[in-house]
């Protein structure tokens, strides 16, 4: 998102308890600065922004992926990001830097999105709204607001269970933050996904169906669609989320492109797959410490090769679950001795003589990008977005959602596209089910092993795994049972129970005076 932040020094967020929730009005509150359109656009931008900072998507693989079986975390060393490594081997605390990542950034996320919508939505005392602007504006600058928050609650629930919900004037006849209450106790899970669905089906009724290439990133009713059917998959309302996928399908505004290798490239970016993706620019002022530029490539590089920090290195289990002909794999997996036109100069990558050696023998190649699409200021401003949700996770949400009511034929029907795409069979055979983990260790009948593992290999080394293992139930006996070549990369340390959900941070814990409960274990 463009520099329009620094407007908004009220939200610098330094320091412990509730501080990322207390919100004024930037400059003199005798004359307030939001009293039009343009100014409360500015509000709504300042929501959006927090999706780019960087710990914000570092904890999306950094739990999703890391935390699973289909990678660990590589790096220079395992003091390398410590705390995705305490993450990965289940080993973290309500001191680990990752989830204080995740409370801190929704949160903040909620906060800002609260904010503009009481400034959109306040009226003087003769009940004329206070920011004179276009009212088709206002609708739908709401709507973007209350997406954004759906999604913040969204990973709040999915990681920690049941968390404070904090609204806004529209919700509950507060104004400016005036619910916050640092004694606020946490809601129950099932209230924190009815307040998702209320602002996703306020979304989805108010947010354009598509928008214009200058507007990309901002919220669209496919996204908020998109985002309700999975809210109603993780509610287990599974006809609720067969119905919201069709009318994504039936709308014809996405497809799935040809190439899958081309939904992380830069020259697809926007392509027909994305339903919701962040914006990417590269700030050519940029530098250190900032959030304008994309991290995604450097975090996945080879270390060896000059550019990148070697994370989220795929493991054996994640390779092996390939069919032989899966054209996925190459364009997930980077293996030793590859040559990767245009990329590293092209020189073969050595992961067993070099200086750097991943760990589990394997590099990550999602989101890599050539040589020549490298920032040329920071490493860490590049212009490669990150794809929140896509097509293929949505037909992969309708299959599931389909097997469960019973609806075979529509669950077959989404699983051939996703496998045809990539150069299987419309549906495997026997012999091939048989030798999915879904099926041999898992033991789960055949329609399931296959949407299960479908899930796995089309959306792998993305930031849904650990989520999907936790969700069916399969977390302790897949995490029991790792074996990467013999070693374990302490992925057995997973307590059923316990290792489900994160550690909620130590600070809010303390501060809450014991208003927060805090999950089991920690």
């Amino acid at each position: 998102m463009r520099k329009l932040i620094y407007l908004f020094s009220f939200l610098s967020l330094l320091g412990c308890s509730k501080d990322w929730l207390e919100l004024d009005q930037p400059g003199n509150i005798d004359k307030p600065y939001f009293v039009d359109g343009e100014t409360a656009y500015e509000a709504v931008i300042a929501a959006y922004d927090v999706q780019a900072w960087r710990n914000n998507l570092v904890s999306l693989w950094a739990v999703g992926s890391v935390m699973s079986d289909d990678a660990v975390k590589g790096g220079e060393s395992n003091g390398d990001q410590q705390g995705m490594y305490d993450m990965m081997n289940f080993n973290a605390t309500p001191q680990t830097d990752v989830p204080h990542w995740i409370w801190d950034d929704m949160y903040r996320l909620i906060a800002r999105s609260n904010f503009a919508v009481d400034i959109l939505i306040e009226e003087d005392v003769d009940g004329n709204k206070v920011l004179e602007m276009d009212e088709g504006n206002r609708t739908r600058f709401i709507a973007e607001c209350r997406f954004l928050r759906a999604y913040a609650y969204f990973r709040l629930v999915r990681n920690f269970g049941g968390v404070m919900i904090y609204t806004s004037a529209e919700d509950d006849g507060t104004n400016h933050g005036e619910d916050i209450n640092s004694e606020k106790p946490r809601a129950e899970r099932n209230e924190v996904y009815n307040q998702i669905v209320a602002d996703l089906t306020y979304a989805e009724a108010n947010l354009p169906a598509t928008v214009a290439l200058a507007e990309q990133g901002r919220a669209t009713s496919g996204a908020a669609k998109g985002l309700l059917a999975k809210t109603y998959l993780y509610q287990e309302n599974w006809a609720a989320a067969k119905t919201k996928c069709e009318e994504v399908i039936g709308s014809q505004n996405y497809s799935l492109v040809p190439n899958y290798a081309d939904v992380f490239s830069s020259g697809q970016q926007w392509g027909s797959e994305v339903i919701w993706s962040i914006n990417m620019v590269e700030d050519l002022d940029g530098h250190w410490g900032e959030h304008e530029g994309s991290w995604l490539s450097i975090w996945f590089g080879d270390r060896d090769m000059g550019w990148g920090y070697g994370f989220k290195c795929p493991t054996e289990d994640f390779v092996q679950a390939f069919e032989p002909t899966d054209t996925r794999l190459e364009a997930s997996v980077v293996f030793d001795g590859e040559m990767i036109p245009g990329t590293f100069g092209g020189a073969p990558h050595d992961f067993t003589g070099g200086s750097w050696n991943p760990p589990t023998g394997y590099m990550s190649q999602k989101y890599l990008i050539p040589d020549n699409e490298r920032p040329i200021t920071a490493d860490c401003n590049g212009n490669l977005d990150y794809i929140f949700m896509r097509y293929a996770d949505l037909l992969l949400i309708h299959a599931e959602a389909s097997m469960e009511i019973g609806d075979e034929d529509a669950a077959k029907s989404s699983l051939k596209l996703i496998r045809e795409r990539a150069g299987l069979s419309a549906y495997p055979d026997a012999a091939t089910i048989s030798s999915y983990k879904e099926t041999y260790l898992l033991n789960h009948e055949e329609l399931r092993a296959v949407v299960y593992h479908e899930r796995r290999v089309e959306l792998g080394l993305e930031h849904d795994r650990f989520y999907d293992l936790v969700r069916w139930g399969d977390a302790s006996t897949v995490f029991q049972n790792f074996d990467h070549l013999g070693l374990t990369f302490g992925k057995t340390n997973f307590v059923q129970g316990c290792s489900e959900l994160l550690p909620i941070p130590y600070y809010d814990i303390q501060s809450s005076n014991g208003g927060i409960d805090q999950n089991p274990c920690y």
